[in-house]
C-alpha cells in the first residue's frame, strides 16, 4: 500500500537528495563502463525530481523515519479488559487525535536564527541565479551577431536525413565550438572558422547537436541549473552537475555511434578532438563539443559496442529498479500514533502500537487497532513478549491489510500493585509507612525496576536498589549499593551538591518522582 503526500521539508528533500547523489555517484564509479550510457542521465533526472519537488510516496520498502522526525501524539490514554468482564471495554482517553505538522518554538532566539538562516539561504539563491544569468546574457551577446545559414545544401541535406529540417544554424566568428542554444525552440550555432567544404566533420557536428536537440538535454540543464539555485549551498549538487553534464554528452556520442556505422567510429573521434575547446563557457547553460574529457570520450568511441537486448533489458530494469527504491526510500516526517496502551488480565504485557511508515488506514484506525491488539492479549497463554509481538503484528497486518514491517510495537510489563508487591517480598523489597521502598529493614533512597517502568527517588536513605528482569519479565535479581561502594557515593555527592546549589536545608522535604510505563505518567497507571 503507497501513501502520498507533497509536504516533504526542504531539509529533508536535501538529505534525501544528496543520500541518493552519493548513491548515483558510486554506481557511476563502478558502472559507468558496464552500463548503456543512457543509464545515468535517466538517473540524475530521477534525483532532480527529489531535489526538486517535496513529494513523499510511502512504501514498504521505505526507509524508517527517526523518532526526533516524527510528528508525536501527547498522549496517556489505556485500555483495559478484565477478564470477568469478557468482552467489555473500558476506554480513558485524554489525547487528541489531530496533530499540527509544524511545532511553533516559544524561543525567540531561535525563531530569530530561523529568520536569518532564512535570509542567508534567500540571498544565496539568488546570488547563484544572478551569476547564471549574468553568464548566460554575456554569451547571448555574442550570438546576437550570428548569421542565418540559408543555402549550405550539404548542411540541408543532413538536417533532413536527421529528421530535423526544421532547426536553424547559424555561424559566428566568436563561437570556438558548435553548440545548440534554446529550450523551446533550439538553434545550432557553428564557429565561422569551420571548414563547411569538410562533409564528413560537419556531419559529425549536425548529428551530434541535432541529437542533444532529440534528447531534450537542454531541457535536463536547466532543470539542474534550477536545482542548483535552490540547493546553491550543497556542494553535492555542484558535483551532480558536473557529472550531468559529462554523462549527457557520452549518452549523446553513444547514440550517435548508434545512427553511424562501425566503419566511422574513428573518424567520428577525429571530430570530437578537432572540434574540442578549453573555453570556459558553462556546460550547463549550452550542449556542445568540449575538451572536458575528451579523452575518456574519445576512449569510449573507439570501444563503442551496440549494446544487446539482454543488456538493454537489463539496463531498464535497473533504472525502473532504482526510480522505485528512490521514489518510495524517503518519507517526509509523519504522525507514528496509532493504538493507545492496551493491557489485559490474560496477559502480563501491555501493547501499544505505532506506525514504522507514512500510511493511511482508513476510519476508526486506533479503535480498530485497539480491538485487534486486545483479541491477541485475552488470547495469550505463553506470557511471551516475542510470542506477543509476532501475533499482534500478524493481527494488525490482516486488520489493515499492510505489511507486518509498517508497524512497530512496545510491549511492557504490566502489573498490578498486590502482583507487583507480591514479587517484590520474596526478594526483600517491601513498601514504608511513608509509602517508600525499604529493602531487607534498611530504607530504600533510590529504586528503579526499569523493565516495569517505575522509579522512586529521594533525598534520604541507606541503599539504593535496581530490580533486573528477564525477557519474560521474571526477577533475577536485586542490585544493592550501600554506603562505601563508589557509586552510591557519588550519587551521595551529587545530592549534597544539588542541595546546596539550590540553597535547601539539609532537613528539606522529601522528593519523590515515580513513573510508569510512558514516561512522564503517574503511578497508578498499572491495571
Amino acid at each position: 500500500m503507497l501513501h502520498f503526500r507533497m509536504d516533504m521539508p526542504l531539509y529533508l528533500i536535501a538529505l534525501y537528495g544528496s543520500a541518493m547523489i552519493i548513491i548515483v555517484l558510486l554506481l557511476r564509479s563502478f558502472l559507468r563502463d558496464r552500463l548503456p550510457k543512457f543509464v545515468f542521465p535517466l538517473l540524475w533526472g530521477v534525483v532532480l525530481i527529489r531535489l526538486l519537488f517535496p513529494f513523499s510516496l510511502s512504501s514498504p520498502i521505505s526507509a524508517t523515519v527517526p523518532e526526533w522526525q516524527q510528528q508525536q501524539l501527547s498522549d496517556s490514554s489505556s485500555i483495559y479488559v478484565s477478564g470477568l468482564m469478557e468482552g467489555t471495554v473500558t476506554t480513558d482517553v485524554s489525547a487528541s487525535e489531530a496533530v499540527a505538522y509544524a511545532t511553533e518554538s516559544s524561543d525567540h532566539l531561535m525563531v530569530n536564527w530561523w529568520t536569518v538562516l532564512a535570509v542567508i539561504y534567500g540571498l544565496g539563491g539568488a546570488a547563484t541565479a544572478g551569476v547564471m544569468q549574468y553568464q548566460k546574457l554575456q554569451y547571448s551577446r555574442k550570438l546576437k551577431n550570428s548569421l542565418l545559414v540559408e543555402h549550405n545544401q550539404s548542411i540541408n541535406t543532413i538536417l533532413r536525413d536527421m529528421g530535423m529540417g526544421h532547426v536553424l544554424v547559424f555561424t559566428n566568428d566568436q563561437v570556438a565550438s558548435p553548440l545548440v542554444c534554446g529550450i523551446l525552440h533550439p538553434k545550432i550555432y557553428l564557429p565561422a572558422s569551420i571548414d563547411f567544404r569538410n562533409h564528413q566533420l560537419l556531419r559529425h557536428i549536425l548529428i551530434h547537436e541535432t541529437m542533444h536537440i532529440k534528447r531534450r538535454d537542454n531541457w535536463l540543464k536547466a532543470v539542474m541549473l534550477l536545482a542548483l539555485c535552490l540547493h546553491w549551498y550543497n556542494p553535492l549538487v555542484w558535483l551532480m552537475s558536473k557529472s550531468l553534464a559529462s554523462d549527457l554528452e557520452a549518452a549523446c556520442d553513444a547514440a550517435v555511434l548508434r545512427k553511424t556505422g562501425a566503419d566511422e567510429r574513428k573518424s567520428y573521434a577525429a571530430s570530437l578532438l578537432t572540434m574540442a575547446i578549453t573555453g570556459s563557457r558553462p556546460a550547463l547553460l549550452y550542449s556542445a563539443f568540449s575538451k572536458t574529457e575528451v579523452e575518456r570520450r574519445i576512449q569510449n568511441v573507439l570501444s563503442y559496442k551496440k549494446a544487446t537486448a539482454f543488456a538493454l533489458s537489463v539496463s531498464i530494469l535497473f533504472v525502473l529498479a532504482s526510480t522505485v527504491v528512490f521514489a518510495t526510500g524517503a518519507q517526509a516526517p509523519f504522525s507514528s500514533y496509532l493504538s493507545s496502551y492496551c493491557s489485559s488480565d490474560s496477559s502480563r504485557w501491555a501493547v501499544k502500537a505505532e506506525l514504522a511508515r507514512d500510511i493511511s488506514l482508513g476510519e476508526n484506525a486506533r479503535q480498530r487497532a485497539d480491538i485487534a491488539i486486545l483479541d491477541v492479549l485475552r488470547a495469550d497463554t505463553s506470557h511471551d513478549p516475542d510470542i506477543i509481538v509476532r501475533e499482534v503484528k500478524s493481527a494488525l497486518a490482516r486488520e489493515f491489510n499492510v505489511e507486518k514491517g509498517a508497524f512497530r510495537l512496545g510491549v511492557y510489563l504490566f502489573l498490578t500493585d498486590d502482583e507487583v508487591m507480591e514479587e517484590y517480598s520474596r526478594e526483600g523489597i517491601t513498601r514504608g509507612q511513608d509509602g517508600f521502598y525499604v529493602y531487607n529493614g534498611e530504607a530504600v533512597r533510590t529504586y528503579e525496576d526499569e523493565m516495569l517502568g517505575s522509579v522512586q527517588t529521594r533525598e534520604q536513605g541507606a541503599v539504593d536498589i535496581a530490580v533486573h528482569r528477564d525477557r519474560l519479565g521474571q526477577i533475577t535479581s536485586v542490585m544493592v549499593l550501600k554506603e562505601g561502594d563508589a557509586e552510591f557515593d557519588r550519587r551521595t555527592k551529587e545530592i549534597q551538591r544539588n542541595r546546596y546549589d539550590t540553597g535547601s536545608a539539609s532537613n528539606s522535604p522529601v522528593v519523590e518522582q515515580t513513573t510508569d510505563v510512558e514516561e512522564g505518567t503517574e503511578q497508578g497507571f498499572f491495571r
